[in-house]
């Protein structure tokens, strides 16, 4: 049969992710569902740069077990990342260009392409984000000199990303080429994990099972902006803060001695006017009492 692998690693975790695709590795995966599958890893845009490393030639073999020493820093970022799946088997190849697209729109991210040729990886220093597409060399057909590439193109990919600004990253891994591996009985590939799976060790640790954050001390800081000067929504809002609400339970407790000593003054003053009414009302009627009627004076002097 012809096939090609797909690894796929997130530094990030994205829930679910293996659940979007059949979890048999025993079976060929459909490059439709493994396309959907990345499309949605890629649709939380929880990474800051996404590496699509195409290994032409690349096959199964070359990711089991038996060659764990030729892809050293590969496999140390693979430990590190929260979220990995490894498809040992995908009919078609990926449409790679179709995926940096799909990044690119949904993420507002723009390309870097590496030059394998170059002994130093271009540097960047900024976090905006970065779809760095990496066409490696085919791999030679002949066991004689094949690990000594794949030992050389792993050597790239540390260089990558050991520059890369920010820790979050998403590898996508795979051939543009489909190779041929010898049919093997179904039961037979499922009693040899470590010679049928992608570095079985890693991708289908029993730790793994449980969807955790491996990575959760690096976390972006949203900006502290301070709030504009003389803008019409700053003077509004100080407006309202600076406004004196009688009711506001706040600001009687806040000021209740001073509250007490003008309510006892205000209480004084109106029993001091009150009594001096009352003085002023007796006194008036007391007046009216003791003053002779004219009808009175008329009869004395008769």
């Amino acid at each position: 049969m012809q096939t090609v692998p797909v690894l796929v690693a997130s530094h990030k975790l994205v829930p679910g992710l293996k659940n979007e695709i059949n979890s048999d590795n025993l079976s060929i995966h459909n490059s439709t569902s493994v396309t959907n599958m990345i499309k949605k890893l890629i649709s939380s845009c929880s990474s800051d740069a996404y590496l699509i490393i195409n290994q032409p030639g690349l096959t199964l073999e070359d990711l089991n077990m038996k060659h764990i020493d030729d892809w050293g820093f590969l496999r140390k970022y693979l430990t590190m990342s929260s979220t990995v799946v490894g498809l040992p088997y995908v009919n078609e190849p990926l449409d790679l260009p179709y995926l940096e697209k799909y990044i690119i729109k949904n993420c507002q991210a723009e390309t870097i392409n590496v030059d394998v040729n170059d002994d130093e990886v271009g540097q960047y220093y900024d976090t905006r984000t970065r779809v760095i597409r990496t066409n490696l060399s085919p791999l030679p057909t002949k066991n004689e000199g094949r690990y000594q590439v794949i030992r050389e193109h792993d050597e790239i990919l540390r260089k990558i990303l050991r520059i890369l600004p920010s820790p979050h990253f998403t590898i996508i891994l795979t051939s543009d080429v489909k190779s041929f591996s010898h049919p093997v009985a179904r039961f037979i590939r499922a009693e040899n994990p470590n010679n049928f799976e992608i570095f079985n060790d890693i991708v289908n640790d029993p730790a793994r099972k449980s969807e955790v954050e491996r990575n959760d001390r690096f976390h972006k800081v949203d900006p502290q902006w301070n709030s504009p000067r003389h803008s019409n929504d700053r003077y509004l809002e100080n407006k309202k803060k600076d406004e004196i609400h009688l009711f506001d339970y706040d600001l009687w407790f806040k000021n209740e001695k001073l509250v007490s000593t003008i309510a006892v003054m205000i209480l004084s003053i109106f029993i001091v006017r009150i009594v001096s009414l009352s003085k002023n009302i007796i006194s008036k009627i007391s007046e009216k009492k003791q003053k002779p009627g004219l009808i009175g004076n008329s009869k004395k002097r008769d």
